[in-house]
This record gives structure tokens, C-alpha cells and sequence, in this order.
């Protein structure tokens, strides 16, 4: 009777453990959508950190990572750039490919000068954009 129960308490075990393993989930998979054709958004034209006007048309043959925050930001802003600059890193000689934007969402406070003094410490190929009130919206 004692080696029927421990028999049982070992198939039991092998299918639990089959069973767990059955629902771990399966392995993310890569995701894009290519929306360079699409009749929305379109053109526009900010100001960089530096003082110059650019368009996003400027940007052809890149990837552009637009980031949309604030240099007040504490809890997001930061380490978010600090992900976009160790993606740029991973990317190797692909990352003069890449070109992150990031487009302020308080024009106001966030001026030239203000976002030079913030966005270029995360990676100084990063450019931080301002406008006015009506160019970000």
C-alpha cells in the first residue's frame, strides 16, 4: 500500500510540472508597423536645442524614437533617456541609424537653453525640441 501512494505522489509530481510548463508563456516576438506612407501627422518644424530650426523631413534615411516629456520630469523623463542611450549603445555602428527627439510637452518652462542643459547628458546625439504651444499639438 505504501509504494502505491509514493508511485502516485510521483506522477502526480511529473504532471504538475508538466502542466507549469505548459503555461509559461512563449517568447515575445518583434513587432513593427511601417507608417512612413501614412496621410496623417505629416511635416513638421521645431526648435533644437541649439537655437536651429529642423523639420522632420531633415531626418530621411534614420529611425527617429520620438520621446514626448518635460526636463521636470523626475520619475520618467530620466531613466527613460537613460534606456534610449544604453539602446544606442547596444546598437553598435546600426546606432548612427537611430536618432532620438525628444519634443518637450511644457514649451513654456522648457526652453533652448533649458533642454540643452538636460537632453545631451543621456547622449549628446540626442536632440531636445521645443516650439510653441501650436507647433506641439
Amino acid at each position: 500500500m505504501r509504494r502505491f501512494s509514493y508511485s502516485f505522489l510521483i506522477i502526480g509530481f511529473f504532471l504538475a510540472a508538466i502542466g507549469f510548463a505548459g503555461c509559461s508563456p512563449s517568447a515575445p516576438t518583434f513587432k513593427s508597423l511601417d507608417i512612413s506612407d501614412v496621410e496623417w501627422g505629416g511635416d513638421f518644424e521645431l526648435t533644437v536645442h541649439t537655437g536651429e530650426r529642423v523639420r522632420f523631413s531633415d531626418s530621411h534615411g534614420k529611425v527617429l524614437i520620438l520621446f514626448f516629456g518635460f526636463t521636470r520630469c523626475p520619475d520618467i523623463c530620466p531613466p527613460t533617456l537613460t534606456k534610449l542611450a544604453l539602446l544606442k549603445k547596444r546598437l553598435g555602428e546600426d546606432a548612427d541609424r537611430v536618432q532620438v527627439l525628444f519634443v518637450t510637452v511644457d514649451p513654456e518652462f522648457d526652453t533652448p537653453k533649458q533642454l540643452a542643459a538636460f537632453v545631451p547628458k543621456f547622449d549628446p546625439s540626442f536632440i531636445g525640441l521645443t516650439g510653441t504651444a501650436y507647433e506641439i499639438s
